[in-house]
């Protein structure tokens, strides 16, 4: 073809001597920055004020409690745009449905903290006074409330809380009047919202306002309709003074008044295991057994706390092997690892060995899913998942609770375990076409695909494959479910 030319040799030198281009540095990546107080700091006292001033223009909130800390240079200000407030929420009379719920408490919480804060910095009496006034909020609000979500209690706790530091801060002489008054308040609580009061309280009086009130309990008992005197009902204010009476003789470090409180209770509401823990500390621990011996074994209460406290009443009085007698037969009624833990912890190496293999044994014979949650909790994970395995037929796929942290926790040890929990809780939600759970099945149907390929033996059950296939003709219509499955790519 054509010669080359001097230029086309030139272009062809200069085209192999050059050197590649260097790759473009990527771009620095912008450090992240965290919103903080000292963050915010840095815009200055202009800026924040012009933000804060633009977000309270969409946030009644908000804008209340910018008002209040304004106003915090002037107590009797502040304290009569709480009373403001605190009247208008005791005036309202619209229900609140779950949606608002979450409003309505952020009203509250804000309306606490300013009475908390700028208000009992400013005076603690204004600060109490409105905190009694916050605490009669708490009936209207709540029966015009759907607090399904229990969102309201925890800002009556709160303030319960705040109104306990601001007494404890009072002098002596200050106290017991709005001790009284908080008293009244709780005893006339019907919700349960300020139930924490009296306990909070008593953390902070001195001794001259707790012999006061003390004396005032005591007549209140004392005026009380003879026990029995309505009926078969719950008498909750015997209930409520005598549980203050209680609470209050701890706070003296009386045990012997603690008791009397109790014991008048009835047996069926007193605290003996409370009673024994009382006697034990004070180095009384025959008085402790006797006590317990006493107990009738058919009238309900806590079994769980009685047999704790028996034990540690034992080995106080030297009786251990009656101790050990008593943890091994806890671990068998419950099945619960402590007593168990306790129990081999006081035998030698070899025999605690052999025991905890009878405790394993002896657990995989007990109904399914007492034996599973022990199993796990203990853990003895290849024994929890050949439960599983030889037990299958006797899951029930509505114990989610349970089945899913044991399928987690199963997997490294046994994978098929593990994939027959899943599947049954799957089982379970397609059966009772529980659409709520659909996410969570097909999250577990998902766990369920990840591990097919580390099962070597399937022990007659039907593999991923096989049981997946079965799924879709049982449950074709079901596209809540399915719609949350993702495919396998490829």
């Amino acid at each position: 073809m054509g010669r080359k030319t001097k230029a086309t040799d030139a272009a062809a030198k200069e085209v192999k001597s050059a050197k590649p281009a260097k790759p473009a540095k990527p771009a620095k990546r912008t450090a992240k920055i965290e919103v903080s107080a000292e963050t915010l700091a840095k815009l200055g006292a202009k800026r924040l004020a012009e933000l804060l001033f633009e977000a309270s223009e969409n946030d009644r909130v908000l804008a209340r409690q910018l008002r209040m800390e304004l106003m915090r240079s002037d107590p009797a200000a502040l304290a009569r745009e709480i009373d403001k407030q605190i009247a208008s929420l005791a005036r309202a009379k619209s229900f609140v449905d779950w949606q608002k719920i979450r409003d309505l408490v952020k009203t509250l919480d804000g309306l606490r903290a300013a009475i908390e804060g700028p208000l009992a910095e400013a005076d603690a009496t204004l600060a109490a006074e409105r905190f009694l006034a916050f605490f009669a909020l708490g009936a209207p609000t709540i029966e015009r409330s759907d607090d399904s979500g229990g969102r309201l209690k925890p800002v009556f706790t709160f303030a319960a809380q705040d109104f306990a530091k601001i007494v404890a801060s009072l002098h002596p002489d200050l106290q017991i009047g709005w001790v009284l008054k908080a008293y009244a308040a709780a005893e006339e609580d019907g919700y349960g919202l300020l139930d924490g009061l009296i306990d909070d309280l008593l953390q902070g009086l001195a001794t001259s306002t707790l012999k006061s009130l003390r004396l005032m309990i005591e007549a209140k008992v004392q005026a009380l309709p003879p026990p029995g005197a309505t009926g078969d009902r719950f008498d909750y204010r015997r209930y409520f003074h005598l549980s203050a009476l209680s609470a209050l003789a701890d706070a003296q470090g009386d045990v012997d008044a603690f008791i009397a409180a109790e014991m008048q209770k009835g047996p069926r509401v007193r605290d003996d295991s409370g009673i024994a823990r009382r006697l034990l500390k004070a180095g009384r621990a025959s008085e402790a057994l006797i006590h317990l011996d006493s107990l009738d074994a058919k009238v309900g209460r806590s079994l769980y706390d009685l047999e704790n406290v028996h034990i540690d009443v034992l080995d106080a009085l030297g009786r251990r092997a009656d101790a050990q007698v008593q943890r091994w037969q806890a671990f068998e009624r419950r099945l619960s690892p402590e007593p168990l833990r306790a129990y081999l912890k006081r035998l030698p190496d070899f025999d605690a060995d052999e025991k905890e293999a009878e405790a394993i044994a002896f657990a995989m014979r007990q109904e399914l899913s007492g034996a599973l949650a022990f199993l796990v909790a203990w853990p003895a994970l290849r024994e929890a998942g050949a439960l599983v395995r030889a037990r299958a037929k006797e899951l029930d796929g509505d114990r989610y609770e349970l089945y899913t942290p044991a399928a987690e926790a199963i997997e490294p040890k046994d994978p098929l375990a593990a994939t027959l929990l899943c599947r049954a809780m799957i089982n379970f939600t397609m059966q009772h076409a529980r659409s709520s759970r659909y996410e969570h099945a097909a999250r577990h149907l998902a766990q369920c695909r990840s591990l097919q390929g580390l099962i070597k033996d399937w022990h007659g059950f039907p593999d991923h494959a096989a049981y997946l296939a079965k799924l879709k003709v049982e449950n074709p219509r079901k596209t809540g479910f399915w719609s949350r499955v993702a495919e396998p790519k490829g």
